[in-house]
Protein backbone atom coordinates (compact mmCIF):
# COMPACT_ATOMS: atom_id res chain seq x y z
CA UNK A 1 0.00 0.00 0.00
CA UNK A 2 1.13 3.48 -0.11
CA UNK A 3 1.09 4.31 2.83
CA UNK A 4 4.37 4.07 5.36
CA UNK A 5 3.74 2.26 8.80
CA UNK A 6 4.20 6.07 11.03
CA UNK A 7 0.96 7.50 8.81
CA UNK A 8 -0.59 3.75 9.12
CA UNK A 9 0.25 3.86 13.20
CA UNK A 10 -1.50 7.52 13.27
CA UNK A 11 -4.68 6.91 11.45
CA UNK A 12 -7.05 6.69 14.12
CA UNK A 13 -5.97 10.18 15.58
CA UNK A 14 -7.62 11.79 12.60
CA UNK A 15 -10.66 9.70 12.60
CA UNK A 16 -11.38 10.02 15.73
CA UNK A 17 -10.64 13.67 16.03
CA UNK A 18 -13.41 14.64 17.64
CA UNK A 19 -14.62 12.06 19.83
CA UNK A 20 -12.78 11.30 23.39
CA UNK A 21 -10.51 8.56 23.04
CA UNK A 22 -7.36 7.23 25.46
CA UNK A 23 -4.44 4.59 25.31
CA UNK A 24 -5.80 2.09 27.64
CA UNK A 25 -5.33 -1.23 27.41
CA UNK A 26 -8.51 -2.25 26.05
CA UNK A 27 -8.82 0.72 24.12
CA UNK A 28 -6.17 0.24 22.15
CA UNK A 29 -7.55 -2.97 20.71
CA UNK A 30 -10.55 -1.12 19.22
CA UNK A 31 -7.57 1.26 17.90
CA UNK A 32 -6.66 -1.62 16.51
CA UNK A 33 -9.65 -2.53 14.66
CA UNK A 34 -9.72 1.19 13.26
CA UNK A 35 -6.11 0.60 11.42
CA UNK A 36 -6.77 -3.10 10.62
CA UNK A 37 -9.90 -1.46 8.86
CA UNK A 38 -8.57 1.09 7.20
CA UNK A 39 -6.19 -1.17 5.39
CA UNK A 40 -9.03 -3.11 4.14
CA UNK A 41 -10.19 0.22 3.04
CA UNK A 42 -6.71 0.89 1.14
CA UNK A 43 -6.89 -2.57 -0.22
CA UNK A 44 -10.39 -1.95 -1.69
CA UNK A 45 -9.80 1.28 -3.35
CA UNK A 46 -6.31 0.45 -4.74
CA UNK A 47 -7.38 -2.63 -6.17
CA UNK A 48 -4.29 -3.90 -5.42
CA UNK A 49 -3.28 -7.39 -7.64
CA UNK A 50 -1.71 -9.90 -6.76
CA UNK A 51 -0.77 -11.67 -3.14
CA UNK A 52 1.19 -8.68 -1.92
CA UNK A 53 1.95 -8.86 1.52
CA UNK A 54 0.39 -6.23 3.72
CA UNK A 55 1.80 -4.77 7.28
CA UNK A 56 -0.47 -3.88 9.83
CA UNK A 57 0.85 -1.62 13.02
CA UNK A 58 -1.00 -2.51 16.32
CA UNK A 59 -0.86 -1.92 19.91
CA UNK A 60 -1.55 -5.95 20.65
CA UNK A 61 0.57 -7.50 18.47
CA UNK A 62 0.11 -11.45 20.30
CA UNK A 63 -3.81 -10.74 20.07
CA UNK A 64 -3.11 -10.31 16.18
CA UNK A 65 -1.45 -12.61 15.37
CA UNK A 66 -2.87 -15.55 17.17
CA UNK A 67 -6.12 -13.77 15.03
CA UNK A 68 -4.31 -13.37 11.78
CA UNK A 69 -6.48 -16.15 10.06
CA UNK A 70 -9.85 -14.47 11.45
CA UNK A 71 -8.59 -11.11 9.75
CA UNK A 72 -7.47 -12.55 6.66
CA UNK A 73 -10.64 -14.33 6.31
CA UNK A 74 -12.43 -11.16 6.95
CA UNK A 75 -10.14 -9.74 3.83
CA UNK A 76 -11.23 -12.25 2.15
CA UNK A 77 -14.78 -12.13 2.16
CA UNK A 78 -14.87 -8.57 1.78
CA UNK A 79 -11.87 -8.23 -1.60
CA UNK A 80 -13.25 -11.63 -3.04
CA UNK A 81 -9.26 -12.97 -2.70
CA UNK A 82 -6.96 -14.01 -0.20
CA UNK A 83 -4.47 -11.11 1.37
CA UNK A 84 -1.02 -11.85 3.42
CA UNK A 85 -1.11 -9.90 6.07
CA UNK A 86 1.45 -9.67 9.06
CA UNK A 87 1.41 -6.90 12.36
CA UNK A 88 4.28 -4.92 13.37
CA UNK A 89 3.99 -3.76 17.26
CA UNK A 90 3.57 -0.04 17.68
CA UNK A 91 3.83 1.82 21.01
CA UNK A 92 1.18 4.63 22.64
CA UNK A 93 1.78 7.87 22.40
CA UNK A 94 0.89 10.38 25.04
CA UNK A 95 0.90 13.69 23.29
CA UNK A 96 -3.00 13.65 23.13
CA UNK A 97 -4.34 16.56 25.10
CA UNK A 98 -6.05 15.15 28.68
CA UNK A 99 -9.79 16.07 28.27
CA UNK A 100 -12.31 14.68 31.10
CA UNK A 101 -14.79 12.15 29.70
CA UNK A 102 -17.51 10.30 31.91
CA UNK A 103 -19.45 7.60 29.90
CA UNK A 104 -22.89 8.34 28.91
CA UNK A 105 -23.52 4.81 28.86
CA UNK A 106 -24.49 4.47 25.62
CA UNK A 107 -24.71 2.53 22.72
CA UNK A 108 -24.43 3.99 18.79
CA UNK A 109 -26.18 3.95 16.15
CA UNK A 110 -25.01 4.77 12.67
CA UNK A 111 -27.60 7.59 10.39
CA UNK A 112 -25.99 7.15 6.87
CA UNK A 113 -28.52 10.35 5.31
CA UNK A 114 -30.43 7.10 3.76
CA UNK A 115 -33.93 5.47 4.17
CA UNK A 116 -32.74 2.79 6.04
CA UNK A 117 -31.35 5.32 8.67
CA UNK A 118 -34.91 6.52 8.91
CA UNK A 119 -36.38 3.59 9.24
CA UNK A 120 -33.62 2.98 12.80
CA UNK A 121 -35.15 5.95 13.96
CA UNK A 122 -38.25 5.27 14.09
CA UNK A 123 -37.35 2.04 15.29
CA UNK A 124 -35.58 3.27 18.56
CA UNK A 125 -38.38 5.70 19.34
CA UNK A 126 -40.63 2.91 19.94
CA UNK A 127 -38.24 0.41 20.91
CA UNK A 128 -39.23 -1.63 24.37
CA UNK A 129 -35.61 -1.91 25.00
CA UNK A 130 -34.29 -0.12 27.67
CA UNK A 131 -31.16 1.42 26.04
CA UNK A 132 -30.42 4.74 24.81
CA UNK A 133 -28.29 5.51 21.41
CA UNK A 134 -26.20 8.22 20.46
CA UNK A 135 -26.60 8.69 16.87
CA UNK A 136 -23.40 9.52 14.53
CA UNK A 137 -23.74 10.61 11.00
CA UNK A 138 -21.58 10.87 8.00
CA UNK A 139 -20.12 14.75 6.52
CA UNK A 140 -21.15 13.74 2.41
CA UNK A 141 -20.24 15.66 -0.39
CA UNK A 142 -20.87 19.25 -1.17
CA UNK A 143 -23.59 18.56 -4.08
CA UNK A 144 -25.28 16.67 -1.17
CA UNK A 145 -25.19 19.56 1.68
CA UNK A 146 -28.83 20.95 1.15
CA UNK A 147 -30.41 17.27 1.87
CA UNK A 148 -28.27 16.48 4.60
CA UNK A 149 -28.70 19.92 6.25
CA UNK A 150 -32.12 18.83 6.28
CA UNK A 151 -31.75 15.82 7.29
CA UNK A 152 -29.53 16.62 10.09
CA UNK A 153 -31.89 19.00 11.33
CA UNK A 154 -34.84 16.03 11.30
CA UNK A 155 -31.95 14.00 13.25
CA UNK A 156 -31.17 16.30 16.10
CA UNK A 157 -35.12 17.02 16.80
CA UNK A 158 -35.58 13.31 16.96
CA UNK A 159 -32.89 12.12 19.48
CA UNK A 160 -31.15 14.16 21.75
CA UNK A 161 -27.29 13.12 20.98
CA UNK A 162 -26.22 13.10 17.74
CA UNK A 163 -22.67 13.70 16.63
CA UNK A 164 -20.87 14.28 13.31
CA UNK A 165 -17.74 11.96 11.29
CA UNK A 166 -15.56 14.42 9.57
CA UNK A 167 -14.60 12.31 6.47
CA UNK A 168 -14.06 14.76 4.31
CA UNK A 169 -9.96 14.89 3.91
CA UNK A 170 -7.73 13.56 1.62
CA UNK A 171 -7.90 10.08 3.47
CA UNK A 172 -11.19 9.05 1.32
CA UNK A 173 -10.42 11.18 -1.53
CA UNK A 174 -14.03 12.46 -1.26
CA UNK A 175 -15.33 9.14 -1.73
CA UNK A 176 -18.68 8.40 -0.06
CA UNK A 177 -17.66 6.68 3.20
CA UNK A 178 -20.22 4.19 3.57
CA UNK A 179 -20.42 3.67 -0.60
CA UNK A 180 -18.09 0.23 -0.52
CA UNK A 181 -18.54 -3.07 1.97
CA UNK A 182 -14.57 -1.88 2.96
CA UNK A 183 -15.51 1.63 4.23
CA UNK A 184 -19.05 0.43 5.90
CA UNK A 185 -16.50 -2.07 7.99
CA UNK A 186 -13.95 1.29 8.84
CA UNK A 187 -17.15 3.45 9.96
CA UNK A 188 -18.19 0.78 11.89
CA UNK A 189 -15.16 0.23 14.17
CA UNK A 190 -14.85 4.00 14.46
CA UNK A 191 -18.51 3.53 15.56
CA UNK A 192 -17.89 0.55 17.95
CA UNK A 193 -14.78 2.67 19.45
CA UNK A 194 -17.38 5.58 20.08
CA UNK A 195 -19.40 3.32 21.70
CA UNK A 196 -16.83 1.54 24.23
CA UNK A 197 -15.95 4.80 25.16
CA UNK A 198 -19.57 5.63 25.73
CA UNK A 199 -19.42 3.15 28.11
CA UNK A 200 -21.81 1.02 25.52
CA UNK A 201 -21.74 -2.33 24.29
CA UNK A 202 -23.22 -2.40 20.68
CA UNK A 203 -23.40 -0.02 17.37
CA UNK A 204 -26.66 -0.45 15.77
CA UNK A 205 -26.41 -0.41 11.91
CA UNK A 206 -29.46 -0.11 10.15
CA UNK A 207 -29.28 -1.86 6.48
CA UNK A 208 -32.09 -3.68 4.80
CA UNK A 209 -31.09 -7.17 2.37
CA UNK A 210 -30.26 -5.62 -1.19
CA UNK A 211 -29.25 -8.19 -4.42
CA UNK A 212 -26.03 -7.55 -5.38
CA UNK A 213 -26.19 -6.15 -8.82
CA UNK A 214 -22.60 -7.87 -9.91
CA UNK A 215 -23.81 -11.25 -8.33
CA UNK A 216 -23.42 -13.13 -12.18
CA UNK A 217 -20.20 -12.69 -11.72
CA UNK A 218 -18.92 -12.88 -8.26
CA UNK A 219 -21.84 -15.34 -7.15
CA UNK A 220 -22.92 -13.12 -4.16
CA UNK A 221 -26.72 -13.11 -4.41
CA UNK A 222 -26.76 -10.49 -1.40
CA UNK A 223 -24.54 -7.41 -1.60
CA UNK A 224 -21.87 -8.04 1.19
CA UNK A 225 -22.75 -4.39 3.07
CA UNK A 226 -26.40 -6.36 3.80
CA UNK A 227 -24.73 -9.94 3.74
CA UNK A 228 -25.49 -11.57 7.09
CA UNK A 229 -22.08 -13.39 7.13
CA UNK A 230 -20.74 -9.97 7.15
CA UNK A 231 -21.96 -9.36 10.27
CA UNK A 232 -20.89 -12.94 12.04
CA UNK A 233 -17.65 -12.25 10.87
CA UNK A 234 -16.97 -9.27 12.56
CA UNK A 235 -18.99 -10.40 15.66
CA UNK A 236 -16.54 -13.14 15.86
CA UNK A 237 -13.80 -11.09 15.88
CA UNK A 238 -14.84 -8.83 18.34
CA UNK A 239 -15.60 -12.20 20.47
CA UNK A 240 -12.54 -13.69 19.87
CA UNK A 241 -10.13 -10.65 21.18
CA UNK A 242 -12.79 -10.40 24.20
CA UNK A 243 -13.88 -7.03 22.99
CA UNK A 244 -17.25 -6.50 24.67
CA UNK A 245 -18.83 -5.08 21.68
CA UNK A 246 -21.78 -6.09 18.96
CA UNK A 247 -22.89 -4.75 15.20
CA UNK A 248 -26.78 -5.26 15.39
CA UNK A 249 -28.59 -5.10 12.52
CA UNK A 250 -32.32 -5.05 12.99
CA UNK A 251 -33.09 -4.42 9.42
CA UNK A 252 -31.19 -7.30 7.63
CA UNK A 253 -33.45 -9.49 7.44
CA UNK A 254 -36.41 -7.21 4.94
CA UNK A 255 -36.19 -5.86 1.87
CA UNK A 256 -36.66 -2.38 1.37
CA UNK A 257 -40.22 -2.61 0.01
CA UNK A 258 -40.86 -4.19 2.95
CA UNK A 259 -39.81 -1.76 5.80
CA UNK A 260 -41.01 1.26 3.50
CA UNK A 261 -44.64 -0.74 4.13
CA UNK A 262 -44.03 -0.22 7.74
CA UNK A 263 -42.88 3.59 7.70
CA UNK A 264 -45.06 6.43 9.10
CA UNK A 265 -45.37 9.25 6.61
CA UNK A 266 -43.63 11.52 9.43
CA UNK A 267 -40.73 10.08 8.51
CA UNK A 268 -41.32 8.92 4.69
CA UNK A 269 -41.32 12.96 4.44
CA UNK A 270 -37.95 13.12 4.96
CA UNK A 271 -37.11 10.26 2.52
CA UNK A 272 -36.91 12.75 -0.48
CA UNK A 273 -33.77 14.19 1.46
CA UNK A 274 -32.01 11.08 1.28
CA UNK A 275 -30.10 10.26 -1.84
CA UNK A 276 -28.40 7.24 -3.49
CA UNK A 277 -27.95 8.23 -7.26
CA UNK A 278 -24.28 7.29 -8.79
CA UNK A 279 -24.39 10.58 -10.45
CA UNK A 280 -24.35 12.90 -7.58
CA UNK A 281 -21.57 11.11 -6.25
CA UNK A 282 -19.57 12.34 -8.47
CA UNK A 283 -18.55 15.59 -10.97
CA UNK A 284 -19.61 15.37 -14.40
CA UNK A 285 -17.37 18.24 -17.03
CA UNK A 286 -16.40 20.06 -13.89
CA UNK A 287 -19.85 20.40 -12.41
CA UNK A 288 -21.29 19.63 -9.39
CA UNK A 289 -25.13 17.12 -9.92
CA UNK A 290 -27.49 18.16 -7.49
CA UNK A 291 -30.20 16.10 -8.90
CA UNK A 292 -30.11 12.69 -9.15
CA UNK A 293 -30.72 11.71 -12.07
CA UNK A 294 -33.06 8.97 -12.19
CA UNK A 295 -31.71 6.51 -14.82
CA UNK A 296 -28.16 5.28 -13.34
CA UNK A 297 -28.68 1.51 -11.37
CA UNK A 298 -28.73 3.29 -7.80
CA UNK A 299 -31.76 5.42 -8.85
CA UNK A 300 -33.34 2.66 -10.84
CA UNK A 301 -32.75 0.32 -7.68
CA UNK A 302 -34.78 3.03 -5.54
CA UNK A 303 -37.91 3.53 -7.78
CA UNK A 304 -38.21 -0.24 -7.83
CA UNK A 305 -38.98 -0.20 -4.08
CA UNK A 306 -40.51 2.81 -3.98
CA UNK A 307 -43.02 1.71 -6.64
CA UNK A 308 -43.20 -1.82 -5.18
CA UNK A 309 -44.70 0.02 -1.74
CA UNK A 310 -46.61 2.62 -3.77
CA UNK A 311 -44.52 5.39 -2.18
CA UNK A 312 -43.55 7.47 -5.38
CA UNK A 313 -45.58 10.50 -3.84
CA UNK A 314 -42.70 10.47 -1.07
CA UNK A 315 -39.84 10.33 -3.59
CA UNK A 316 -37.61 13.64 -4.44
CA UNK A 317 -37.34 14.95 -8.10
CA UNK A 318 -35.27 13.31 -10.99
CA UNK A 319 -33.41 14.72 -13.93
CA UNK A 320 -35.39 11.65 -15.71
CA UNK A 321 -38.84 11.01 -13.87
CA UNK A 322 -41.02 7.72 -12.79
CA UNK A 323 -43.10 7.76 -16.33
CA UNK A 324 -39.85 8.42 -18.36
CA UNK A 325 -39.97 6.73 -22.03
CA UNK A 326 -36.96 5.43 -23.51
CA UNK A 327 -38.43 6.69 -26.68
CA UNK A 328 -38.76 10.16 -25.36
CA UNK A 329 -35.18 10.94 -24.50
CA UNK A 330 -33.13 13.17 -26.67
CA UNK A 331 -29.33 12.95 -24.58
CA UNK A 332 -28.01 9.52 -26.43
CA UNK A 333 -25.82 9.15 -23.70
CA UNK A 334 -28.07 9.32 -21.33
CA UNK A 335 -30.53 6.92 -23.14
CA UNK A 336 -28.04 4.29 -23.28
CA UNK A 337 -27.24 4.53 -19.42
CA UNK A 338 -31.28 4.00 -18.89
CA UNK A 339 -31.24 0.99 -21.58
CA UNK A 340 -28.17 -0.41 -19.62
CA UNK A 341 -29.86 -0.28 -16.05
CA UNK A 342 -33.43 -1.53 -16.95
CA UNK A 343 -31.32 -4.86 -18.66
CA UNK A 344 -28.85 -4.95 -15.99
CA UNK A 345 -32.55 -5.41 -13.74
CA UNK A 346 -33.66 -7.85 -16.30
CA UNK A 347 -30.45 -10.12 -16.65
CA UNK A 348 -30.64 -9.98 -12.81
CA UNK A 349 -34.13 -11.03 -12.39
CA UNK A 350 -33.32 -13.66 -14.88
CA UNK A 351 -30.62 -15.12 -12.84
CA UNK A 352 -32.24 -14.83 -9.84
CA UNK A 353 -34.98 -16.88 -10.79
CA UNK A 354 -33.16 -19.70 -12.66
CA UNK A 355 -30.56 -20.09 -9.09
CA UNK A 356 -33.93 -20.22 -6.11
CA UNK A 357 -32.95 -23.83 -5.65
CA UNK A 358 -29.14 -22.90 -4.75
CA UNK A 359 -29.60 -20.29 -2.13
CA UNK A 360 -30.05 -20.02 1.52
CA UNK A 361 -33.26 -19.38 2.65
CA UNK A 362 -32.47 -15.43 3.08
CA UNK A 363 -31.16 -15.71 -0.39
CA UNK A 364 -34.27 -16.95 -1.40
CA UNK A 365 -36.57 -14.13 0.34
CA UNK A 366 -34.41 -11.34 -1.13
CA UNK A 367 -34.71 -13.13 -4.45
CA UNK A 368 -38.30 -13.32 -4.31
CA UNK A 369 -38.64 -9.91 -3.40
CA UNK A 370 -36.25 -8.18 -6.08
CA UNK A 371 -38.54 -10.29 -8.80
CA UNK A 372 -41.96 -8.74 -7.11
CA UNK A 373 -40.80 -5.51 -6.77
CA UNK A 374 -39.11 -5.08 -10.54
CA UNK A 375 -41.98 -6.90 -12.15
CA UNK A 376 -44.27 -4.40 -10.05
CA UNK A 377 -42.37 -1.34 -11.39
CA UNK A 378 -42.44 -2.66 -15.00
CA UNK A 379 -46.08 -3.20 -14.48
CA UNK A 380 -46.67 0.48 -13.65
CA UNK A 381 -43.50 2.48 -15.47
CA UNK A 382 -42.30 0.48 -18.43
CA UNK A 383 -39.82 2.44 -20.07
CA UNK A 384 -40.04 0.60 -23.78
Amino acid sequence: MKRNMESLASLHKEFLQDMYFDYEDNSTKYIDLITIMACLFFCESEKKKGKTEIIIPVFHLSIWEKEKDTVEELFKWILNKSVPLQFSKIEPTHDQELRLALPTNQNVSLFLDDIESLTGLYLSSISKESYVSDYIRVIDKDNEKSKQQKLTLFLRNSVSDSTEIKTAGSIFNKKRIHHSPASLLLLLMIAATRSYFNGGSAVYYYQSMKINLDCIDNFKLLDTVSHPKTFELLNALFGSISANMMIKTPLLYKTRAEILKELPNKYKLQMKNTNECLRMKRKIEDKQVDTPCGICTACIQRKIHMAASNNEVYDGFYQYDYGQKLVEMKNDQDKQIFTDSIQLMQTIYDYVESNLENVTLEEQHAAKEFMATFSRFIEKYNPN
